[in-house]
């Protein structure tokens, strides 16, 4: 598995870097009123004009609960749905993308599932019975982070730092950029102030990068000298990252300037999942961090956990609601917290690793896959399996949610939906 001191490129069989928090995507809607209308009609054109243009933020900042348009679902990238799994698992259907490795967290957009391979094919499937709608293969590198969804457009990321930008209904191809380095985080999609949209883009060297969305030119840079193997996390016009630096750092999302860091005890390529203004994430040695960002400029640690029976690294992403903090390490334990203050809730100790992060789904029930292929669906409470599904292959690529089942990828080349009637 790639940490925060390797330097090789990884293999078809070793997880990226999970974190993956991880929209934007159409320009507002421009409208100039007539100069005839008298001051009242000037005055409603005014107020539908603002309606209008605030519903096409909302829509595209707060996309529609069936979407996961990011690694994580939303922007804040909690890895929390309202999708519910039945008492008994059922797997609903089975994509096959063929011989190769699905790493790649699924992104979701209506009602389409997109997600690359590791041989570098993009595909295309219907959610209802995956069924395909589209691929497209390139030449030179495969895919194993998690593309974005925003407006049309696809955002997808290849191991060689190249950001393919491909149209949602054909995947032709639109514009691509080199960040000249390789990438193990998620891309996130970002509506500015001025209406347009931005793509946020981390990566090996240390670099995150701001490209238009709709041409790919660069708009701001900005780096650490370490990597950044994290999705981007956007809150109230601040992005959040953390690194592998050993610091969580905040930037004004307009202009790429950083506003605020907060030292940490170690390097961390976890994406933040961020709730109520604060940040939660594990570190490569094994604490788990909550960093109040509420103050962009001053953010400070609220709490840290460490277990002390199991210092292995933490190296997915947690998933957050307003009652836990789940977490899994390369100890094989999953690990649940209370927000408030990280005094512990539960413990389960899997029989092998968890490298996808866990998922929440409806009723607070935690979703964890793990490397040796079996499902593991946990009660809230009581912390201990409700089932326990043997799928096969390895699971590495975190899961998605949407339109009432959990998608899947696995090192084996499928995509694995699983659903059923709510009990």
């Amino acid at each position: 598995m790639i940490t925060c001191d390797s330097t090789k490129r990884r293999s078809s069989k070793l997880p990226p870097p999970l974190g993956e928090g991880r929209g934007g995507g159409v320009a507002g809607t421009q409208f100039t009123p007539t100069p005839a209308l008298p001051q009242r009609g000037r005055e409603i054109t005014r107020v539908l004009y603002a309606s209008l243009r605030l519903c096409a933020i909302l829509l595209i900042c707060n996309p529609a609960a069936a979407d996961w348009p990011f690694a994580r679902g939303g922007a804040e990238s909690t890895g929390a749905t309202d999708v519910a799994l039945p008492n008994e698992p059922e797997v609903v259907w089975t994509y096959e993308a063929g011989e190769t490795s699905l790493e790649a967290t699924p992104v979701i957009a209506a009602g389409v599932a997109y997600f690359g391979d590791f041989d570098g094919t993009m595909h295309a499937v219907r959610v209802v019975d995956g069924s395909l709608v589209w691929k497209q293969s390139f030449d030179g590198s495969g895919f194993v982070s998690p593309a974005a969804v925003a407006g049309d457009a696809l955002f997808a990321p290849d191991m060689n730092g190249v950001v393919h930008c491909l149209a949602l209904k054909d995947g032709v191809e639109r514009w691509t950029f080199d960040s000249e380095s390789e990438m193990y985080g998620g891309p996130l999609v970002h509506k500015l102030v001025s209406g347009d949209s931005m793509v946020l883009l981390p990566t090996e060297g240390g670099t995150l990068y701001a490209l238009d969305a709709a041409t790919g030119k660069e708009l701001w840079s900005f780096a650490i000298d370490a990597p950044l193997r994290c999705t981007p996390t956007v809150v109230g016009g601040h992005a959040l990252l953390a690194g592998c630096d050993a610091k969580l750092h905040t930037l004004d999302v307009e202009t790429g300037q950083e506003t605020g860091a907060v030292e940490l005890g170690d390097p961390t390529g976890n994406t933040a999942a961020v709730v109520g203004g604060v940040a939660y994430f594990g570190t490569e040695g094994g604490s788990f961090e909550a960093v109040d960002a509420n103050d962009p400029a001053k953010p400070v640690v609220k709490w840290s956990y460490r277990d002390r029976r199991s210092s292995q690294g933490i190296r997915t992403a947690a998933a957050v609601t307003k009652d836990a903090v789940v977490y899994a390490n390369q100890g094989k334990l999953v690990v649940a917290l209370r927000p408030e203050n990280g005094d512990v809730l539960w413990q389960w100790r899997t029989r092998s690793r968890v490298d996808a992060a866990p998922l929440s789904i409806k009723d607070g029930r935690i979703l964890a896959a793990t490397t040796r292929g079996r499902l593991l669906l946990i009660d809230p409470v009581k912390g201990n399996p409700v089932w326990n599904y043997e799928v096969g292959g390895s699971f590495i690529g975190a899961p998605a949610a949407a339109d009432g089942v959990v998608l899947l990828p696995n090192t084996d080349g499928r995509l694995y939906a699983i659903g059923g009637k709510e009990d």
